[in-house]
């Protein structure tokens, strides 16, 4: 009788930092980032009397902060999925300068607008 050989082993990457699991552990600190940053966006947003008024910063700034921190914490552990903290911290920027955000986006909708209207007249 003969012994039958042991299977190998299943190889891992050496830089993967986590084990198997759920992909929403995997990338748990990306999705803190993501989260801090879309309250603080909406924080900021619906706390404001005029929405072209400038934000208060004492509201914003700790948002952005939290949202970097985190932010951080996702590129150390290798999360891998740049996307969530990237839009995270980019939404809590957005909040501090929420006003200008606004005016922005209302020039450049009023700028499609005539060259729409323009197009189709002549």
């Amino acid at each position: 009788m003969s012994e039958e050989p042991e299977p190998a082993p299943k190889l891992r990457r050496e830089t993967h930092p986590h084990g198997e699991g759920p992909w929403a552990l995997q990338h748990l600190a990306g999705l803190i980032a993501l989260a801090i940053g879309g309250i603080g966006f909406l924080v900021v947003a619906l706390s404001q009397k005029q929405l072209w008024a400038n934000p208060d910063w004492r509201i914003a700034v700790p948002f952005l902060a939290a949202s970097i921190i985190a932010a951080c914490a996702s590129i150390a552990r290798r999360e891998g999925m740049w996307v969530l903290p990237a839009v995270g911290v980019g939404l809590a920027a957005a909040a501090l300068v929420l006003g200008w955000f606004v005016i922005m986006g209302v020039v450049i909708l009023g700028t499609v607008v005539v060259i729409i209207i323009l197009h189709s007249v002549m």
